[in-house]
C-alpha cells in the first residue's frame, strides 16, 4: 500500500512568507490568525505534518489539490509542480522529446533558445528553493534545544530523529537539482536566512562538498528498503544521489570519481531491489508494488492530485483519437508532447521498451507544433498492471520512479566502462543483458559495452524519465557532435551551440532581488 504520506492534512500555517524566493521562511506571525512557532509544535502529530509537507512539495502544487491554497502564485497550478517544470527542463531540450504547445517558453527550451526570463526556468527555481525553506525551517525547529523546551518525550523525540535524517536527505536532493541545472546558486544554511537575509552564491564545488556529506552523515541511519514506507526515503536513496554526484563529477567539479561512484553503486544494488520482470509495470497506477523503485515522487487519482506528475506525462502524451479512457484508464487528452524520431529511431523491433503509438501518425516531426508528427509515447498510464483503472479517470495514481534499479544497472555499467574501480567489466555486461533480456532485445558481450552504446541504451531504458539532459551533457553530446530535430530552431538541427546552455541562467528577477548573485556567464 502506499504510504500515508500525501495524505495527511497540512494542518500547520506557512509561518511566514517568502519576500523572495531566496529568502527563508520568517518564524514571525504575520497577524493575529497566523499561527507562532510555539503553537504550530505543540501537537505531536505535527512533526510528521510538517516533514509530509515537504515531501509533498516534490508532488503537488499546494495545500489542497488539484489547484487550491497554492505554494506559488501563478496562472497554471499545474505549470508550479516541481516534476512538471523539473521534467520541462531535462527534457524538452534534448532529443527525445517534441512539444506541440505554441508559447514562447515552451519554444525557448526545445530549440535550445531560452532566457533568464524563461517561465519554466523562474518555476522550478523557485519551487526548489521553496522544498529547501521548508526543510530548513523543520530543522530549525526540531533541535534538541527547541525539543526539550518543549518537553518532548524520549519516544517522539527518537521519532523527529528519524524525520531529520529524511529531510536533511530531501534538502540534499534539492541542492542537488539545483546545481545540476543551475550551476553557483544562492545557499541558505538553517542557522540563517531568516526574514531579509540574502543569501551568497556558492560554486559548484561547494554545493557538491556539501551534499555528499550531508548524504554520509544521515546514509547509515536511514531505513532500508521496505515497503511499509514506501514513498519516503531510504538509505538507497541516498546512495543514488551519491552515485549521481560522482557520476557527473567531471561535468561539476571537473575531476573524475567513478570509483566513488561503484562504491555506492554497489550498495543500491545489495539494498533488496530488483527488476520488475515487466517493464511497463514500473509506469502503471500501481506501480507503488514494483520491486524495482528506489524513490519515487507519489501520487494518488483521489487524495494526491495536480496538473503537474504524471497526470501531465499522460493526460499531455495523449490525444483524443488515441480512446484514452479504453486504453490508458483516463478522461485527459491534451495533445502536447510526443517522440522526436531521434527516440523512436533507437529501438529494434521486438524492444518491449518501445511503447509508442503510431496510428494515423508520422514518424518524422517536420512539423513541431503538429501533435500527429511523432509517435505518441504510451510508456506512462493510469492503468493497473492487471488492466484494471486507476482510482480515477481525471487525475493519475502513477507514481513518478525518480529512481529505480535499472539506472542503477547502467550507472553502474558506465562507472566501469570509464575506468572505475571496485567493479568488473562482467558484472556490467551481466546487469545491462539483465535489461535486455527483460526488454527482449539481443545481448551483447563485452566488446559491446562501449560509451556510445550506453547512451543509446540510456535512452531506451530511461527516456521520458528525466535524465536525458544531464546525459547527454555527460557524454559531451548536448552542445556539440551531435544535430537532432529542431535543435537550435531548425528541423535539420544545430549540432553545435554555445557550451553556455549546459546550464540554465538564474532568473532574471533573482539577480534583482538579490545584489548578491551574479549571472551565469553567456546569459
Amino acid at each position: 500500500m502506499k504510504t500515508n504520506l500525501l495524505r495527511i492534512a497540512f494542518s500547520l500555517m506557512v509561518l511566514g512568507l517568502l519576500s523572495s524566493c531566496v529568502r527563508d521562511l520568517d518564524t514571525l506571525p504575520l497577524t493575529d490568525t497566523v499561527l507562532t512557532p510555539e503553537d504550530a509544535w505543540a501537537g505531536e502529530g505535527s512533526y510528521a505534518q510538517f516533514a509530509a509537507k515537504i515531501y509533498a512539495g516534490f508532488s503537488l502544487s499546494g495545500n489542497e489539490g488539484p489547484s487550491g491554497m497554492p505554494d506559488i502564485n501563478t496562472g497554471d497550478q499545474g505549470e508550479a509542480t516541481f516534476l512538471r517544470s523539473y521534467w520541462n527542463l531535462q527534457q524538452l531540450g534534448t532529443d527525445e522529446v517534441m512539444g506541440a504547445w505554441d508559447n514562447e517558453t515552451l519554444r525557448g527550451l526545445q530549440f535550445n533558445q531560452w532566457t533568464s526570463s524563461n517561465h519554466f526556468i523562474n518555476l522550478n527555481y523557485t519551487r526548489i528553493y521553496l522544498n529547501i525553506a521548508y526543510a530548513n525551517e523543520f530543522l530549525r525547529e526540531t533541535t534538541e534545544e527547541k525539543l526539550t523546551g518543549r518537553q518532548v518525550d524520549s519516544a517522539l523525540k527518537s521519532q523527529v530523529a528519524g524525520l531529520r535524517n529524511e529531510v536533511r536527505v530531501l534538502r540534499a536532493l534539492s541542492y542537488y537539482f539545483l546545481m545540476d541545472l543551475y550551476g553557483s546558486v544562492p545557499f541558505i544554511p538553517e542557522e540563517s536566512g531568516v526574514g531579509a537575509y540574502l543569501p551568497e552564491q556558492k560554486d559548484r564545488k561547494f554545493l557538491f562538498q556539501f551534499i555528499e556529506s550531508e548524504l554520509k552523515a544521515v546514509e547509515s541511519a536511514l531505513p532500508s528498503n521496505q515497503k511499509v514506507d514506501y514513498g519516503k526515503v531510504n538509505n538507497a536513496t541516498a546512495q543514488m544521489i551519491l552515485a549521481k554526484l560522482y557520476l557527473n563529477a567531471e561535468v561539476y567539479l571537473g575531476e573524475a570519481k567513478y570509483t566513488e561512484a561503484i562504491t555506492a553503486l554497489n550498495k543500491v544494488i545489495g539494498g533488496g531491489f530488483s527488476l520488475d520482470p515487466v517493464y511497463k509495470n514500473i509506469f502503471v497506477a500501481d506501480n507503488d508494488l514494483s520491486p524495482e523503485i528506489i524513490y519515487s515522487f507519489v501520487y494518488d487519482g483521489r487524495r494526491a492530485t495536480t496538473y503537474g506528475g504524471t497526470t501531465f506525462l499522460i493526460a499531455a502524451a495523449l490525444k483524443s483519437d488515441m480512446d484514452p479512457q479504453g486504453n490508458f484508464g483516463f478522461s485527459q487528452a491534451w495533445s502536447g508532447i510526443r517522440s522526436k524520431e531521434t527516440l523512436s529511431d533507437q529501438f529494434g523491433a521486438d524492444d518491449r521498451r518501445a511503447m509508442f503509438w503510431k496510428q494515423d501518425r508520422t514518424r518524422e516531426t517536420t512539423e513541431w507544433f503538429d501533435f500527429a508528427q511523432g509517435w505518441a509515447v504510451t510508456k506512462f498510464t493510469n492503468k493497473k498492471k492487471d488492466g484494471s483503472d486507476g482510482s480515477s479517470n481525471v487525475f493519475a495514481d502513477t507514481d513518478f520512479p525518480l529512481f529505480r534499479l535499472g539506472d542503477a544497472y547502467l550507472m553502474y555499467a558506465e562507472a566501469v566502462v570509464r575506468g572505475g574501480g571496485g567493479g568488473s567489466l562482467a558484472t556490467a555486461v551481466n546487469y545491462v543483458n539483465a535489461l535486455r533480456l527483460r526488454a527482449n532485445a539481443p545481448l551483447i558481450g563485452p566488446s559491446g559495452l562501449t560509451l556510445d552504446f550506453l547512451l543509446d541504451e540510456r535512452s531506451r531504458e530511461l527516456y521520458w524519465e528525466g535524465h536525458r539532459r544531464q546525459d547527454l551533457i555527460r557524454f559531451g553530446k548536448f552542445t556539440k557532435s551531435y544535430a537532432w530535430p529542431w535543435k537550435n530552431g531548425v528541423y535539420s538541427g544545430i549540432a553545435t551551440i554555445d557550451d553556455k546552455f549546459k546550464i540554465y541562467p538564474l532568473p532574471s528577477q533573482e539577480l534583482t532581488a538579490n545584489p548578491n548573485l551574479k549571472q551565469n556567464p553567456g546569459y
